[in-house]
């Protein structure tokens, strides 16, 4: 669902900078406290982030790699919260419908709009998260008139987005891991009971009541002190598909070369050796001249009978008439 911009004939420039010389925790609370309304763009590496304020509230953000009606899709999807039948009964109609699945999982009502309220908030807090873990891009910030607000979307507060970015320079590597297996199964959580295992880690998040970016420092913090884990790298569920999708094809490949290479061993070819006599030869080459003669026999008395007045013939042919 895009935001609405109004009145785009002005690009002011607010502020613009490096993520490396500034944190981008120091460039929202910039735009906070100046209570600014606009875009603030950051471009990365194969992706750009667009964060959205008005009067210096963070209520909106997108990225060009996804956007948010495919990311709030994948959530539904690959949290558990739709079945798959259901999703397949959206697929088929949507070309007739002319209507996006996401759009038809609403109007079926297989998606609450309670349920659409809770993704499209964490989706937009996923950027945020994701933002702050890059390390080279530049950014500005665009001021604009207005910006009206999405539907359904509940506003960031900056106070909520420091303890990650503490947590970022503390230990990048484990909110990294965790930002990056939001689909995995939690596998054992004995110290902390906000969890459930065998479950992935977004829909405990969607399932709990606080913000997410709360949800999302304190499961970061407890996950530090293996209060709870992932299941081994070896365990996870993509790896096992990868492998399970690699090792059926191997095994095609595999038997589809022995098949080849028994069918050639076991056929047997009769190679025919005839040898060729001076005789044969001899006997062609006498075949060749007498019907190049008996062609010349040919041309020549066509020749004469052409050559020959038409009176003569006329002659020639009443005569073997009276003779029949």
């Amino acid at each position: 669902m895009p935001v609405s911009i109004i009145q785009k004939s002005t690009a002011k420039i607010a502020f613009a900078g490096d993520i490396r010389d500034k944190k981008l925790i120091d460039v929202f609370t910039e735009a906070s406290i100046s209570g600014l309304t606009g875009i603030l763009k950051l471009k990365v590496t194969r992706n750009e982030y667009y964060f959205y304020f008005v009067k210096g509230s963070l209520i909106y953000s997108s990225n060009m790699k996804k956007t948010m009606d495919q990311k709030v899709l994948e959530i539904i999807k690959y949290s558990g919260f739709i079945s798959r039948e259901k999703l397949m009964r959206c697929e088929k109609q949507k070309s007739s419908a002319m209507k996006t699945i996401l759009e038809m999982l609403i109007d079926e009502g297989f998606v609450s709009m309670l349920l659409y309220s809770k993704v499209i908030s964490l989706a937009m807090r996923i950027n945020v998260i994701n933002a702050m873990l890059e390390t080279d891009g530049n950014y500005n910030f665009e001021i604009k008139a207005k910006i009206d607000p999405v539907h359904g979307v509940r506003p960031i507060q900056i106070s909520h987005i420091k303890p990650i970015s503490n947590l970022i320079e503390e230990n990048r590597a484990a909110v990294k891991e965790v930002a990056g297996s939001l689909y995995s199964e939690i596998d054992k959580c004995p110290g902390a009971p906000y969890l459930k295992p065998n479950q992935s880690f977004l829909h405990n998040a969607i399932t709990d009541e606080s913000d997410y970016l709360k949800f999302f420092a304190v499961a970061v913090t407890d996950f530090i002190d293996k209060k709870w884990s992932f299941p081994s790298f070896f365990l996870k569920d993509k790896l096992l598909n990868s492998i399970a999708v690699y090792t059926f094809r191997t095994f095609v490949v595999i038997s589809l070369c022995i098949f080849l290479y028994l069918a050639l061993m076991t056929t047997t070819f009769d190679l025919k050796n005839e040898e060729f006599s001076g005789k044969d030869f001899f006997f062609i080459r006498g075949k060749i001249t007498e019907s190049l003669q008996n062609f010349r026999t040919v041309d020549k008395q066509d020749g004469k009978n052409a050559s020959e007045p038409k009176e003569n013939r006329n002659k020639n042919i009443k005569l073997k008439n009276g003779k029949k």
